[in-house]
């Protein structure tokens, strides 16, 4: 469960703002648990240090020079949120690719501690 001061709703939304809008990825290190769980839809389950977490968001700040996330709905409880949400990626051409998915975080102790992500789907949920 996060602290009283800080929801889980408001947990993701600032790794979302600083992590993907803002690109700091020096946030991670207050953000997520170091390790934290990956679960993919394949049933690999990747543990990642914050430097592994790091690498792996910063690809994806090599692929597209912006990446704008909105979340359609949030369903919470004491401990987990699902964010279904929309992106969109504007690649160094300037191409926008709208992409649309949901992730389930569970937050523990104030910090992410695992993510369930479903491959995105083109498009938006309309």
């Amino acid at each position: 469960m996060t602290n009283s001061s800080t929801s889980p709703s408001e947990l993701v939304d600032r790794y979302t703002e600083q992590v993907y809008h803002q690109r700091d990825l020096t946030s991670l290190e207050t953000l997520l648990a170091d390790p934290m769980i990956r679960h993919e839809p394949d049933g690999t389950r990747l543990v990642l240090t914050i430097e592994q977490a790091k690498l792996r968001i910063e690809s994806f700040h090599q692929q597209f020079r912006s990446m704008r996330f909105t979340n359609r709905k949030i369903i919470q409880d004491q401990d987990s949120i699902a964010a279904i949400y929309e992106a969109d990626l504007v690649d160094e051409d300037g191409e926008i690719s709208t992409i649309c998915g949901i992730e389930i975080f569970t937050i523990r102790n104030g910090r992410i501690t695992e993510v369930w992500n479903a491959p995105a789907g083109n498009g938006s949920w309309g």
